[in-house]
């Protein structure tokens, strides 16, 4: 699934290429993919892009806009420079919208969990969902993120993929900055120190900020805006290095579950 470094990268790919852009044509191949509100988009003209968490949201000078969620497999890619055409007839596009000088944005999506959703209010949308979901790891200070770690006794990797306690962080950065805070990812939440604690929050930012760097992970389907790969998964710390050397220690990686989620552990330096 695409997390934050990836739906950041999309957001200012999107910035820098559809601002103020005039939509004059959209084809839905699959409406599980194009839901909610009134769907006529056509004359819109997009004002603004941001992202909350894992979700982008495109502002329209009218006050509309639309909410897009990657989930699992989605992407979104800009045709150009006769680049990426090979979307428009790509049996997993389920979306199309056409720009007025002619580009077209794709949705394509394998397993379709991801959406696009038309908003009637997107400033609206975009306060909603941001007072539902916590905080971006540079956005809480130490002592609050302890506070809301020892309110459960659940796994600390569990709590902090938990969009509502911490959001943006998705399995990758999770398992790779807790190898780095050297925490072991089945331990309960609430038995974290405070130095414990800020050494995590502090890690999981270093890992969000050079998967910024390198334009994201592509270690299963994800493609940022331009059709490009990212290259965040030739440095993976842990994550889905089983049997690889711990590159503190050099002892072999190992794959466990913790909440039904595939985890990667040195078990020498994640105590």
């Amino acid at each position: 699934m695409p997390e934050l470094p990836e739906v950041e990268t999309i957001k200012k790919q999107l910035e820098n290429q559809i601002l103020s852009s005039e939509i004059v044509g959209i084809l839905v191949n699959d409406e599980r993919c194009f839901v909610a509100g009134k769907k006529d988009i056509v004359g819109e003209v997009v004002k603004e892009i941001r992202r909350v968490g894992k979700y982008l949201f495109v502002g329209f000078e009218s006050g509309r806009g639309l909410q897009i969620h990657l989930k699992m497999t989605g992407r979104v890619v800009i045709e150009q420079n006769n680049k990426n055409m090979e979307y428009g007839e790509a049996k997993h596009t389920r979306v199309v919208v056409t720009l007025r000088d002619g580009r077209r944005i794709f949705y394509w999506d394998t397993r379709m969990f991801g959406y696009i959703k038309v908003l009637e209010n997107v400033e609206e949308a975009h306060d909603d969902l941001k007072e539902k979901l916590g905080p971006e790891p540079w956005d809480i200070a130490g002592i609050e993120f302890m506070r809301r770690l020892k309110k459960t006794t659940r796994a600390i990797k569990e709590v902090i993929l938990d969009q509502n306690i911490l959001t943006g962080v998705g399995n990758i950065y999770a398992n790779d900055g807790l190898w780095l805070a050297e925490i072991n990812p089945k331990r309960m939440s609430k038995s974290l120190g405070l130095r414990e604690v800020k050494k995590l929050r502090a890690s999981l930012c270093q890992v969000l900020e050079r998967g910024l760097l390198t334009g994201g992970a592509s270690d299963n389907s994800y493609v940022d805006a331009n059709g490009e790969k990212g290259s965040y998964q030739n440095e993976f710390l842990t994550y889905r290095r089983t049997g690889q050397a711990c590159r503190k220690c050099g002892e072999p990686i190992k794959r466990i579950v913790v909440s039904g989620r595939g985890t990667w552990i040195c078990e020498v330096c994640q105590k």
